[in-house]
């Protein structure tokens, strides 16, 4: 479950927006001049009288067919940003190969040359039609061969996506990609230490920002049950040095028994009420940012959406599945209540194993602990965060009564 991010960038968004209205733009420029061409060329028989000639006979439907492949492939990469990086690739290797063709054609025979001169106004146009092709196909070509490329290096060990030290790091590979940074395997030289690394994916100013905010809020908290940060720095390479552990509540096979969801419950329980005191929030709150030990001990990791009532930088945004209703309206919000909401929707995949609103039929709510603990969750994941635990240590409280005098004894 990758995070959506949502970045308040004008800049970043009028970019992507020029960089789509000109792949438009030139992909279309060249279909409709192809079609163009095709159309001249079938009419050229006729108009021109150059039905007779061998040459001529040859040669007018290979430009036929090349032409045609051209537009198809142009028409096509107008929708590049929908397409997958095979199709691209495939793409951009027709551009080239019927590109190279049709150019070899016009270059070295002199009956087309003189087809083309006699159908086109201005055939010095048409070399430059499919001189841009070939170099349109060249760019795609590079451009997802090095993507794949750096992608097989990160799973193989190599490590050229990599920007830290060789001499501080070793043995490094490519763990998960999220929404700002990138989370690496690597062990410390000094040390031979097992770490996680975590680098920022670009080098825009919202990155930058979104991740100068989560180093400070993140190296302040010192907790059983959130990762413990070793090292970090901002300059002259951003990254942030963390324990590294394995295993995460997304690997895990769900539902749990009652007692294990509720000792991680209770974990996480403990993990916000401490970040809530210092006035942080998590904000991102699913199984893949909780980690677990050895010995199955919940650690909250990934503090990239996190903020606190004095450094609230304009960056937002959540994971589908495990978002609160506030995290999805316009503009999206984030309090203490929002975690409450995550950790809710996760207490009920742990006890369910779905990521759902429970209505109480299910099994494990038929057990007398199961209805106590019902009544907790929806109260966690209640739609108005004013109606939710006003803090985690009320819900904690709660817990704590279920275990001395059952809630179900009580309503």
């Amino acid at each position: 479950m990758k995070t959506t991010i949502l970045t308040n960038t004008p800049a970043r968004q009028k970019g992507e927006t020029a960089r789509t209205l000109s792949n438009l733009i030139i992909n279309l420029f060249l279909a409709i001049n192809y079609l163009i061409l095709v159309a001249l060329l079938i009419s050229a028989p006729v108009r021109h009288g150059y039905g007779g000639g061998a040459g001529i006979a040859l040669s007018l439907p290979s430009f036929l067919f090349l032409f045609s492949v051209l537009i198809v492939v142009h028409l096509g990469l107008i929708f590049q940003s929908y397409l997958p990086a095979r199709i691209l690739l495939i793409s951009g290797f027709m551009l080239i190969i019927f590109g190279t063709m049709t150019l070899s054609i016009l270059l070295f025979s002199r009956q087309s040359s003189n087809l083309l001169q006699t159908m086109y106004p201005e055939p010095m146009l048409v070399f430059g039609f499919l001189s841009l092709s070939l170099l349109l196909g060249v760019y795609i070509v590079t451009k997802n061969i090095t993507v794949s490329y750096l992608t097989r290096a990160d799973l193989s060990g190599d490590t050229p996506g990599f920007p830290l030290s060789k001499d501080r790091y070793r043995n490094v590979r490519i763990i998960t990609e999220g929404g700002v940074g990138s989370i690496w395997y690597a062990e410390r030289i000094a040390d031979n230490s097992p770490v996680a690394v975590k680098v920022p994916k670009g080098a825009d100013e919202q990155t930058g920002m979104s991740f100068m905010q989560e180093i400070s809020l993140w190296k302040e908290l010192n907790h059983p049950n959130i990762v413990t940060v070793l090292s970090a720095n901002i300059l002259p390479v951003p990254y942030i040095e963390m324990e590294y552990l394995p295993d995460s509540l997304a690997m895990i096979k769900r539902p749990v028994s009652i007692s294990r969801a509720l000792e991680i419950f209770d974990n996480l329980v403990s993990a916000l009420i401490y970040a809530h005191n210092l006035g942080i929030i998590h904000c991102d709150i699913k199984p893949t940012n909780i980690l677990l030990t050895g010995e199955g001990v919940p650690k909250l990791t990934d503090w990239g959406l996190s903020r606190s009532g004095s450094s609230r930088w304009s960056v937002s945004g959540y994971s589908p599945r495990y978002a609160a209703p506030e995290q999805r309206q316009k503009p999206p919000d984030c309090s203490p209540a929002t975690d409450l909401w995550q950790i809710g929707m996760i207490f009920t995949e742990l006890l369910t194993g779905k990521a759902e609103v429970p209505d109480g039929c299910e099994a494990v709510f038929q057990q007398s602990e199961g209805a106590d603990i019902l009544h907790i969750i929806l109260r966690c994941i209640a739609i108005d965060p004013k109606d939710r635990y006003y803090s985690a240590q009320a819900l904690c409280d709660d817990l704590d009564k279920i275990r001395l005098h059952p809630l179900s004894k009580k309503i």
